[in-house]
């Protein structure tokens, strides 16, 4: 597929994203109080999913030891990020 015709469906498929904004906004104001449980099962859910795919992956080709390195950085800039927004 070419370059043009990929960005073309990429703005085609974000289209409705604007008419979907404001039923979404009034949806999580509705249920605010129900947020964390939400955000707190979706943190889960990608956690699993590191755990579940992407680090035996990572493991077939790379040495054990790279690959906890990666992952103790990953860490350690996400914990300076959230510092740094607080």
């Amino acid at each position: 597929m070419s370059v043009t015709k990929a960005a073309d469906w990429s703005i085609f498929s974000s289209l409705p994203q604007p008419l979907m904004a404001i039923p979404a906004y009034l949806f999580v104001s509705t249920f605010k109080p129900m947020l964390p449980f939400g955000l707190g099962l979706a943190a889960g859910a990608m956690i699993w999913m590191v755990f579940a795919e992407l680090l035996p992956d990572a493991n077939k080709k790379l040495e054990p030891a790279s690959v906890g390195v990666v992952i103790v950085l990953a860490f350690l800039g996400m914990m300076v990020f959230q510092l740094a927004i607080h």
